[in-house]
């Protein structure tokens, strides 16, 4: 990663993220027939919702039972459903150390790091797991949903193919697969295993909507009309399915009946620029002049709120860029001037308010960079580049305990960050910790080995063997 000038201090040079608790001591071994009581008092606790009691007891329970695979999997998954990902992502990888190849706790890390958006973890991870259990037909899926998500088809329908030979009447593989097919534009196929899916399950939903949005595009909107309507009557807060049942009933000429789904007498929901505008069809279609005209004011505000609000995001972003230019020439008013108006424009650009964190802080005033990096972890709580300016921001105040979990935070999203672990080597360090002081800076510097700082960093740490003798 790039270092940039003194007075920036590092906040501009180490911008992102790291690996998992090398901060973390050892579990060690301890009786399988430990007490399991703070255990029951973990699961009371996530019962109530009480999340800071839960993980303090689970926390308590895994010292009783240190090496209670069950326990581990357990937590991690209480903590992902807690939407902890960073923690949750710790625990998964402490199961591994337990049971380096256990499913479960590979598709749950695997699942922790699409959360948090780690592209590159979560597909190394499923694919590794696909590699352990070539049988498993979870692990395919997860691949299929996956890679699905992230456009590539070809890949998704490749492990889906897979998993439907292994599960030839599981509907949900079915259901993806043509998911993944429509994805690619190959509608014949994916048609093909949706009629598959629903000759398994006539009444299943997703499959009904997929076949009404293939029917409705190949203009068979009669045949499409019994498919859409199901798929609504299943769920009718799904926006996608109202779409579908609008569009094809106003093809239809069923004007009045596709109006008063968008907008019916009573507990009438707010819409958006789309079904706007489908409305002012729908009442023109009814005759419904008036009405027509006033959907259509509606649309033309909303339109032009959406255009403003896109402009303003690319304005934003801009001004941002200018900012963060200004900055690295130590222009601090000027940036700031510009990190305002970008916030102006976009009151959610996180990365703006990172850059003022970073800005406040060189500058000295703590208390104005602190509320900073707090608002932009509010808008995106783990994106790491806002995690590691925190740790940084509490490093320059002596609170190392806070900066430590920072740092561990962002070695838990993106283990592959070197800046995180050269931080928390300079934390070990200064107490005195060589050991893990060692082990952070090792692991930097493999991570970045052309890296002088970190080549650096390790050698006046390491101690010579002639030195280790003599003492």
């Amino acid at each position: 990663m790039k270092k940039y000038s003194i007075t920036l201090l590092v906040f501009l040079a180490f911008f992102s993220t790291c690996f998992p608790s090398i901060a973390q001591t050892s579990r060690r071994q301890a009786p399988q027939n430990a007490s399991s009581v703070s255990r029951q008092e973990a699961k009371a606790a996530a019962a109530r919702n009480d999340v800071v009691e839960a993980i303090r007891k689970y926390q308590l329970a895994m010292v009783e039972r240190p090496r209670d695979l069950s326990l581990d999997l357990e937590f991690a998954q209480f903590l992902a459903k807690a939407e902890r990902y960073p923690k949750a992502i710790d625990v998964y990888r402490r199961a591994l150390e337990l049971a380096p190849r256990n499913e479960a706790a590979e598709l749950g890390l695997a699942q922790a790091y699409r959360r948090v958006h780690n592209v590159d973890e979560t597909q190394a991870l499923l694919r590794d797991a696909r590699k352990h259990h070539p049988k498993s037909v979870s692990v395919l899926k997860a691949l299929g949903s996956f890679e699905t998500e992230a456009e590539s088809y070809d890949a998704a329908i490749e492990a889906l193919n897979a998993a439907a030979a292994l599960a030839p009447t599981d509907e949900s593989v079915r259901d993806m697969l043509g998911a993944a097919y429509l994805g690619k534009g190959d509608k014949e196929a994916a048609l093909r295993q949706i009629e598959k899916t629903l000759a398994l399950d006539p009444a299943e939903q997703r499959a009904r909507f997929l076949r009404a949005q293939i029917l409705a595009d190949g203009g068979k909107n009669d045949e499409a009309l019994a498919d859409a309507e199901k798929a609504f009557e299943a769920k009718p807060d799904s926006l996608p399915a109202r779409r579908l049942l609008v569009k094809i009933l106003l093809r239809l000429k069923q004007c009045a009946r596709a109006a008063a789904i968008l907008r019916p007498a009573e507990h009438s929901s707010a819409l958006d620029t789309e079904e706007l505008f489908m409305l002012g069809n729908a009442y023109d279609c009814a005759g419904q002049a008036a009405l027509a005209k006033g959907a259509r004011n509606e649309f033309a505000v909303a339109s032009e709120n959406d255009r403003r609000r896109a402009e303003n995001e690319v304005q934003s972003k801009h001004l941002y860029e200018q900012a963060n230019e200004l900055a690295r020439q130590n222009k601090f008013g000027d940036a700031l001037d510009f990190l305002q108006q970008a916030l102006e424009k976009d009151p959610k650009n996180g990365f703006a308010y990172s850059q003022q964190a970073k800005i406040f802080f060189s500058m000295h005033e703590t208390d104005k960079a602190q509320e900073a990096i707090e608002r932009a972890l509010e808008i995106q709580p783990y994106q790491p580049d806002f995690l590691y300016v925190e740790g940084v921001i509490a490093e320059g105040e002596s609170k190392d305990d806070e900066a430590l979990a920072a740092f561990e935070e962002v070695a838990q999203i993106n283990p592959r960050e070197a800046d995180a672990y050269f931080e928390m080597g300079r934390i070990f360090l200064k107490r005195n910790d060589r050991e893990r002081a060692l082990a952070a800076f090792r692991k930097a510097a493999e991570l970045a080995p052309d890296d002088p700082d970190y080549k650096r960093a390790l050698s006046e740490v390491v101690v010579p063997e002639g030195m280790k003798k003599k003492n």
